[in-house]
């Protein structure tokens, strides 16, 4: 307390000359020390900024639900230890089927992924799902040279891509039906031209054959005529 007493005297004896030098130092001293730890943290952030950076997608594919991990830092991902707690949402299926290469440790460099099976998925005609899991994640981080350990909750995503997959389905079920149809068509006229009669292919009714094939070959080459009442539609679209 004194020394400081002594230096507010030695302030208030100096010349305006000596107090502005004075303060013209301790302004540059707050600003080099400002300086300093600006810098410091800008190079800790940039140093963070090249940690390894684990993201996780949970998709609902082909019965099946799938877990895929992507490392989008900027570092590698070593020895990836993956702990599956629990599964919630997901039907009557409430336990864990996990694919080998996610029971392993495994490494993932900037810009790789591996995806696996991790359960069997609960969704049916009856069951709309929306499945959660749990994980502990272990990993180490190769940029700073230090063990990673934390817990995640993983929501399942439906992206715009399955409604494309949905609806490219249903074009191709339409296409479908519309050959169908036109193989029926088809079908319909060759079964009228064969038995002489006209029945429209929306027709359900069960009409008994009048005759055969070979009937009407042997009878064409033995020049017998026959004159049968044919059971169908008239030039007025009506059934006789």
């Amino acid at each position: 307390m004194n020394k400081i007493i002594y230096l507010f005297k030695i302030i208030a004896d100096s010349s305006i000359d000596n107090k502005i030098a004075l303060m013209a130092t301790l302004v540059s001293a707050g600003a080099l020390i400002a300086s300093i730890y600006f810098n410091h943290k800008t190079r800790k952030q940039y140093i963070n900024s090249l940690n390894p950076l684990l993201s996780f997608e949970l998709r609902n594919n082909m019965g099946s639900l799938c877990l895929m991990m992507i490392n989008t830092g900027q570092s590698a991902a070593k020895n990836i230890n993956i702990s599956f707690k629990k599964i919630q949402n997901n039907g009557e299926y409430d336990t864990f089927d996990i694919d080998n290469n996610l029971k392993n440790k495994l490494d993932l460099y900037p810009g790789e992924k591996i995806i696996g099976r991790i359960a069997r998925s609960g969704e049916n005609l009856e069951n709309i799902i929306a499945p959660v899991i749990e994980i502990d994640l272990l990993y180490e981080n190769s940029n700073m040279k230090k063990i990673e350990k934390y817990s995640r909750k993983i929501t399942c995503t439906q992206e715009i891509d399955d409604m494309k997959d949905i609806e490219e389905i249903k074009d191709s079920i339409r296409e479908i039906s519309n050959r169908l149809n036109e193989i029926s068509y088809s079908n319909n006229r060759m079964a009228n031209y064969f038995e002489g009669r006209c029945l429209f292919k929306f027709d359900e009714i069960n009409v008994i054959p009048n005759s055969s094939l070979y009937d009407d070959m042997k009878d064409a080459f033995q020049g017998i005529e026959h004159n049968k009442e044919i059971i169908g539609r008239d030039e007025n679209g009506t059934i006789n």
